[in-house]
């Protein structure tokens, strides 16, 4: 619990070195803890490499880890999909609807990260959204997170939350972490009791969270840019991760 709340609270779309955040798995685990969390989930692009010692290091600091994975689907739009609770990674490049099967095929929990940003890249446009609703319910959306997207973006988003609630699921909030102490927590997701029967129950509340702006610095930053941006596109393509 934090700060006097009464329910537990989880940040739960947080990266690792093993894509392009810019921590280790000790040092992730190290953040939530001080920032007073109770669960965060390890959604790291594309790769599940380090999910499972963010599981073991949250369980010995009494932390609990989902984990999971950011998958990247296929080009034009390469549009980002969360699945929580896998265990083996989901293959990059499928199309969303042929990724949110893989999901749920694994047992897993389907969340639609950052939507309407005003990009093509990576962000499920409302067209995309409907299309893919209108076949396959998903298990969350987040509605409330750190990515730019603008104030008309945002009433856009609520808009269609409004009109598509039966088949969107619960409401999440998350800090899209890449920082560990320096951007973890900006934005929570309450929750009660166990966290994936909340997210099927869809008793969850995203919120404002206990860190209120980040305070990354900005050597740092530029340097996960050119990780994202740069260097891990170029490994993908010649095949070394």
């Amino acid at each position: 619990m934090v700060r006097g709340l009464t329910l537990p609270l989880a940040d739960p779309h947080c990266h690792t070195l093993a894509s392009d955040g810019m921590v280790t798995p000790a040092q992730l685990v190290d953040a939530a803890v001080k920032a007073g969390l109770d669960l965060i989930a390890i959604t790291d692009h594309d790769t599940m490499a380090a999910a499972r010692e963010v599981k073991e290091r949250g369980e010995a600091a009494g932390l609990a880890v989902v984990m999971g994975q950011e998958t990247t689907t296929a080009w034009p739009a390469q549009t980002h999909i969360l699945g929580w609770f896998l265990e083996k990674p989901i293959k990059r490049s499928m199309s969303v609807a042929d990724t949110v099967a893989a999901i749920h095929d694994q047992g897993g929990l389907v969340v639609i990260p950052h939507p309407f940003m005003p990009t093509y890249f990576a962000s499920i446009q409302p067209d995309m959204l409907r299309r893919l609703i209108d076949k396959q319910a998903v298990e969350g959306i987040e509605v409330l997170f750190t990515a730019p997207a603008g104030a008309r973006r945002r009433r856009q988003l609520d808009a269609f939350v409004d009109s598509n609630r039966e088949r969107l699921g619960a409401l999440i909030g998350s800090s899209d972490c890449h920082f560990g102490r320096h951007d973890i927590a900006q934005v929570v997701t309450a929750y009660e009791g166990d966290f994936r029967t909340a997210i099927l129950e869809r008793k969850t509340t995203p919120r404002r969270g206990p860190k209120a702006k980040p305070s990354v610095p900005m050597d740092m930053a530029l340097r996960q840019q050119w990780r994202s941006l740069v260097d891990l596109p170029v490994r993908r393509l010649r095949g070394q991760i």
